[in-house]
């Protein structure tokens, strides 16, 4: 019976240890080294984590990363953390990074995240038109040092040696050294295939994201806060991407986008935007052909109210010389500027890819005295600096009183000022403007649809319509196929 007590008694402290050994054994692969490690081997990084922490008694059981750093790879990769200086200033700093578990995997001895969620993210990116995202390539596998080539001869093809005699030793040349050192060359490491993603949700909280391209002219930056990023639905599977290769997101933001463009002539700094954003849309996260992790999206973006896009160029400063063609008509819209303030919200249907971003659908914005619709396959490459902007400008009452004023003043009739009025002007009666713009954001080339219809009235035309108002109107008339509105 003392038998069977201390056998019973035996099994008892088996059945309370065993969590806990497997709670240690669980540990020793969530530890700082070992995910470091892990993350050194599969990334081109240097990376740092503060302290770790498992819970297994909880539900669903957690992970805990504290102080998360990821920073170019350098000769300190490898090493033990306690052996490696302090990561400095590093692009990639995250304070928490908190996981849910699938408790039946650790059960099987697998550590399976079924929600991620960030909090306390710092990221600095570089655009370069050359080398693209320097954050891109932190993620991307790891460049290894390839020695030198030893080619491995058969036994029996090894040259037999020959018998010398001392005397004959002494008389043999040394034979020279090598003339240069041999060339080691950096490849990438074979990088192993993704698995099929199991986490059902990604949050980062309060985000902060800087974006940096000095390379081009317009010395483009922007400066991303309070980013709230929600991805669900995830459903990304490398061996069937065609089928499943999908992420849904839904976000908020405050952008404010700063850079050079040319005012009259000289280089300044301007705002290109500053908005408080909010929208959803669908990720395709991978690659097909590499399977390398290059996000494509399709969102919908609401801009908000109070929001400012552009305005820190003027149709004056855009146009130039063409601008003051119209003064000729009393005309005068080089004061007008692109953009401004929004006096309500503004959607936008955009897509994302390889660091360009294009309309889907023209986006209206309205501003209190214009409106201006951007049109559908506008884009802009803020990497490479280039833009192709189709944009309507629509001129409210101000503007078009303004304009009725400047052409009143050129000595016409009332009525012909208005026909003249309407060749320029809408279905509902505002005078509008087409305007593209190309080039660089720095410095863009615009093309004008409004200049060349005034043209159209000059040689003489405007003082047909000053002397003679009978034939003004059939003039009028016959001028209105080509002024078609869109």
């Amino acid at each position: 019976m003392k038998l069977v007590l201390k056998i019973l008694g035996v099994l008892v402290l088996l059945a309370i240890a065993t969590p806990f050994v497997f709670a240690m054994w669980l540990q020793s692969y969530v530890s700082p080294e070992y995910l470091v490690k892990m993350t050194e081997q599969n990334c081109n990084c240097r990376a740092h984590l503060d302290s770790s922490s498992l819970s297994l008694f909880s539900w669903p059981p957690t992970l805990r990363l504290n102080g998360i750093k990821i920073a170019p790879r350098d000769e300190h990769v490898g090493k033990a953390l306690s052996e490696r200086p302090p990561l400095v200033d590093a692009p990639v700093q995250i304070e928490l990074a908190y996981a849910e578990l699938l408790s039946d995997d650790i059960l099987q001895r697998r550590i399976t995240p079924n929600l991620v969620r960030f909090a306390g993210i710092e990221l600095r990116e570089t655009l370069d038109p050359q080398t693209g995202s320097s954050l891109e390539k932190l993620f991307q596998p790891p460049i290894v040092a390839a020695g030198p080539v030893v080619a491995e001869v058969p036994s029996n093809e090894l040259p037999k040696a020959v018998p010398v005699t001392p005397a004959e030793a002494a008389q043999v040349p040394p034979l020279p050294g090598p003339t240069a050192e041999p060339v080691i060359a950096e490849v990438p490491a074979p990088a192993e295939k993704p698995e099929r993603i199991p986490l059902r949700e990604i949050r980062l909280e309060k985000a902060h994201i800087h974006i940096t391209n000095k390379a081009v002219s317009s010395q483009f930056e922007a400066d991303i806060r309070d980013l709230d990023l929600v991805l669900d639905q995830i459903d990304v599977d490398p061996d069937d991407l065609e089928r499943h290769n999908h992420i849904h997101a839904t976000l908020k933001a405050k952008v404010q986008a700063n850079g050079l463009a040319e005012i009259g002539g000289v280089m300044k700094p301007v705002q290109f935007a500053d908005v408080s954003l909010h929208g959803e849309g669908d990720v395709t996260p991978l690659e097909p052909q590499t399977l390398l992790w290059k996000p494509a999206a399709l969102l919908t973006l609401v801009f908000e109210a109070g929001s400012t896009i552009g305005g820190h160029m003027t149709l004056g400063d855009a146009a130039g010389n063409e601008m003051t063609k119209l003064l000729d008509h009393g005309i005068d819209l080089r004061p007008v500027r692109l953009g401004g303030t929004l006096a309500e919200e503004a959607r936008a249907s955009v897509s994302y890819d390889r660091e360009t971003l294009s309309f889907r659908e023209p986006a209206r914005m309205v501003l209190p005295d214009f409106a201006f619709t951007i049109g559908q396959g506008a884009w802009i490459n803020t990497v490479k600096d280039q833009q192709m902007m189709p944009l309507r400008l629509v001129f409210g009452p101000t503007v078009r009183e303004a304009i009725v004023q400047g052409i009143n003043n050129k000595g016409l009739p009332d009525f012909l000022t208005r026909g003249i009025l309407s060749l320029i002007s809408d279905a509902q009666g505002n005078p509008y403007i087409d305007i593209t713009l190309t080039g660089s954001l720095s410095k863009p080339e615009p093309q004008h649809e409004l200049v060349n219809k005034i043209k159209n009235l000059g040689g003489g035309a405007l003082e047909t319509l000053i002397s003679n108002p009978q034939e003004a109107k059939e003039l009028l008339n016959g001028l209105k196929s080509l002024f078609k509105k869109k």
